[in-house]
């Protein structure tokens, strides 16, 4: 469904940043959905773009979560398609998608974290 903009809310939270999970999680209209996914995207691109393919996770450990390969138009369709659907959902179906797609990044934290754990530098 969002299989993209789960992966990228996965990681983000697997690399210890909940906050854009948290606001997704919370938020109850259309405003605040999008604004959370487009700060995760942008957080995404922050930490993975041209930048080395391992995240640091946990410093002391030197661990990093390696970046999940998604290319910029793929997330970009995808947020067009949710931001399609919203654009068309009562206020009931805005607040169960938020909270669909926040539950589901939520659960796929460990698989991220088990599946794309890396050595700092490597």
């Amino acid at each position: 469904m969002y299989d993209q903009i789960i992966e990228v809310l996965s990681f983000l939270g697997a690399i210890g940043d909940y906050s854009y999970l948290d606001r997704l999680g919370n938020a109850i209209d259309e405003a605040s959905i999008l604004e959370a996914l487009r700060d995760a995207v942008r957080a995404y691109y922050t930490n993975c773009l041209n930048r080395p393919p391992c995240v640091e996770y946990d410093r002391e450990k030197g661990l990093g979560i390696k970046c999940p390969q998604l290319k910029p138009e793929d997330l970009e369709k995808e947020t067009s398609y949710i931001t399609m659907n919203l654009s068309k959902a009562s206020r009931i179906e805005i607040i169960k998608m938020s909270r669909e797609i926040a539950l589901k990044a939520y659960a796929r934290i460990g698989d991220i974290r088990e599946k794309g754990l890396c050595r700092i530098g490597e």
